[in-house]
């Protein structure tokens, strides 16, 4: 198994809060990754998911119009999306909330405030779940 090769990754944040897109924007920057796009809201996200293959969306839950949870569930229904790694980022800090995310197909969640040493852990078995994902399908 190789590791996947940080700068070549495709990154999507999604959130309505462009203070929170670019903390953590600046936290993946900070850790080697180059493509990363944001959308403000599941519209703008369904839009870029729909030309770009992304290799790991991060959604807000609370989000005006349609919830980043609900846009997980529907893109977690179809097999095609299987390979993205979702990344719930949510002030909810209730462990139902990361049960809940979790048992609909997230690969993580992180919660609000995101503090930088727990964020790159958390990115880090993200990372690993892309690996092992990876080589499950070519081996």
């Amino acid at each position: 198994m190789t590791a996947p090769n940080i700068p070549e990754l495709r990154v999507l944040l999604v959130d309505d809060n462009v203070v929170v897109r670019k903390l953590i924007e600046m936290q993946l920057t900070n850790m080697g990754f180059a493509n990363i796009d944001s959308a403000s809201n599941s519209n703008e996200a369904q839009e870029k998911i729909s030309v770009t293959a992304y290799d790991i969306v991060f959604l807000d839950w609370n989000m005006p119009g349609k919830s980043g949870y609900t846009l997980m569930q529907e893109y977690r229904e179809d097999r095609q999306y299987d390979h993205i790694a979702f990344v719930m980022v949510t002030a909810e800090s209730q462990e139902r909330y990361t049960r809940e995310a979790l048992k609909a197909g997230a690969t993580m969640y992180i919660t609000k405030p995101i503090a930088p040493a727990t964020f790159k852990e958390k990115i880090e078995r993200v990372l690993a779940w892309i690996e092992s994902n990876r080589a499950s399908k070519t081996g």
